[in-house]
């Protein structure tokens, strides 16, 4: 019989043809339109999904081979560059160890004719290098010469012709010739400026210099002829002074750490007065109860907000209280006070002091004993013969701090205290010590202008920069009892050389009085203090 056939084809869809056909046996058969090979994986036969997946996992083994591949190579080149690196730095370190010489080998002291002063070292060997630097001699015919050790290749070198100079070494000395040259211009000008004359002894046309040279030239610049020579202070060692002053006045003094570290030179955590707490600070606002080593406080009212202290009004048992919170750990008010009440009689020291050492800051809390009152000297009112008074018992509270060492540097009727009564002699005492300085622990203030609370009156020009940091409360002092006089700012004003302030309606008295405090000269504080105090205390007590 005849084969048979059939197909059909579109634009999308795929020939498909099936054959059929008799055999000699009167059977028939299909052929399959696909590859049976490629759907066979050794007696099982895939499905076109299967197929597809197989050849999805192979495209990704692929790519994840190629990435491992490309990682290594990173990996390789990283570890090279690393290698690199380790060899650079250890090149270094060998480099510094051979001029690692002890300090006293390498400055030799030699008068102008050349000859040794006084040494560290011997006279120069015939292996002596070429970079040795001598360096100037000052006024007093004084120099230095820095030699630096021998190079293990040294005697190799010398056997060897020099070698001759490539074009960067070329322009690098060009370039060093005329720094040099500048260099000698600038301490020439600086000669002329202090005054100090030719220098004959070394007019001499100048050598070219090795870099280890130019740094030790530069490194000459920071040694005192002074220090070289014994002698007095000479125009550069003022400047290394003046160099030192300002380098201390940019170290703030009432920085907490610096404060910190002053007072672990004391057992200050021994005082039964002064209570670690293993907490927090805790949060302290106006009418709030505050409970502090078994006590209980009623917060009354706030007096100072600055930041990161504050000061409150409190009551405990009808006992006035102040009470003071800031967010630093060191108890400088705490020693402070101490400080001002050790040595000081019975009557002169009738204030409590108790500190409470939290995590993040302390408390500070006053109190009186008895039925003393505690009150602000702020309250104080407008009454000439009260504010005598107050006047005298602040020159009493200020001439203790001096003598003493100790300087407020704060003064303002804000944060002084009264204590007392009607009957018995009130007291008068800082609330605060933020800007407090113990100059006996504290020795490099040596000036106003490195009391950063003196830095509103050096503005002003009513304080000088080199005025002595005592000076500072001598003007709060006035400013105080100005505001108790007049309840309002002292604006001081200058009249020809004096400073002098607004009191025309106020008795000679109290003009002398701000007169001598905003004039104090190069007069001691303690002779103002004592002066005044005695002045007053003729008229108000």
């Amino acid at each position: 019989m005849e084969g048979l056939s059939v197909s059909s084809q579109s634009a999308n869809e795929s020939t498909v043809q099936v054959e059929a056909g008799l055999q000699d046996g009167g059977g028939a058969s299909l052929w399959s339109p696909y590859c049976n090979e490629d759907l066979m994986r050794g007696g099982e036969e895939l499905c076109f999904e299967e197929l597809r997946a197989e050849r999805y996992n192979q495209q990704k083994q692929k790519e994840m081979e190629e990435k491992m591949r490309h990682l290594k190579e990173q990996q390789e080149q990283l570890s090279q560059e690393l290698e690199e690196k380790k060899r650079l730095l250890l090149r270094k370190s060998q480099q510094i160890s051979n001029v690692d010489q002890p300090a006293a080998a390498l400055f030799r002291i030699l008068d102008e004719s050349g000859s040794v002063e006084s040494a560290g070292k011997s006279a120069p060997s015939s292996d002596e290098l070429p970079d040795d630097v001598f360096l100037r001699p000052d006024e007093k015919g004084l120099c230095v010469r820095v030699q630096f050790p021998t190079r293990p290749d040294q005697n190799q070198q010398q056997n060897q012709p020099p070698a001759q100079p490539s074009r960067a070494e070329r322009d690098h000395r060009a370039e060093r010739d005329h720094r040099a040259e500048r260099d000698h211009r600038a301490e020439r000008d600086h000669r002329a400026e202090w005054d100090l004359g030719p220098q004959e002894n070394v007019s001499q046309p100048k050598k070219q210099l090795s870099p280890i040279e130019e740094i030790s030239v530069e490194a000459a610049s920071l040694i005192s002829p002074g220090e070289l020579s014994g002698s007095n202070s000479s125009p550069l060692e003022q400047n290394q002074e003046q160099n030192q002053d300002s380098w201390s006045r940019a170290v703030d003094p009432c920085d907490p750490e610096v404060r910190r570290r002053l007072l672990e030179r004391f057992d200050i955590t021994s005082s039964p007065n002064l209570h670690p707490e293993q907490r927090p600070l805790p949060a302290v606002e106006e009418c709030s109860i505050l409970d502090l080593g078994g006590d209980t406080f009623f917060i009354r009212s706030r007096l100072l907000d600055r930041g990161s202290v504050s000061i409150f009004r409190a009551a405990a048992e009808n006992q006035s209280v102040f009470i003071k919170v800031e967010r630093c750990s060191a108890p400088w008010d705490f020693y402070l006070f101490t400080r001002l009440k050790e040595n000081s009689p019975s009557a002169d020291r009738p204030a409590l002091i108790s500190c409470f050492l939290f995590e993040d800051g302390c408390i500070t809390v006053y109190r009186l004993p008895g039925d003393l009152q505690l009150t602000v000297l702020a309250d104080c009112g407008l009454d000439p013969v009260c504010v005598g008074v107050k006047a005298v018992r602040l020159l009493e509270l200020v001439l203790q701090l001096h003598r003493r060492s100790l300087l407020h540097a704060g003064l303002r009727p804000g944060i002084l205290a009264s204590c007392g009564t009607v009957a018995t002699r009130d007291w008068l005492f800082p609330l605060d010590w933020s800007s407090s300085l113990d100059l006996d622990l504290q020795k490099e203030v040596r000036t106003v202008q490195q009391i950063p609370s003196a830095q509103a009156y050096l503005r002003l020009g009513l304080l000088q920069p080199a005025d002595p940091p005592h000076t500072v409360d001598l003007v709060g002092v006035a400013e105080t009892i100005y505001f108790l006089l007049t309840n309002s700012e002292m604006k001081p004003e200058k009249h020809g050389s004096s400073w002098t302030v607004e009191l025309d309606v106020f008795p000679p008295t109290w003009r002398r009085f701000f007169c001598s405090l905003l004039n104090a000269g190069g007069r001691s504080s303690i002779s103002i203090l004592s002066e005044l105090k005695d002045e007053l205390s003729k008229f108000y007590l």
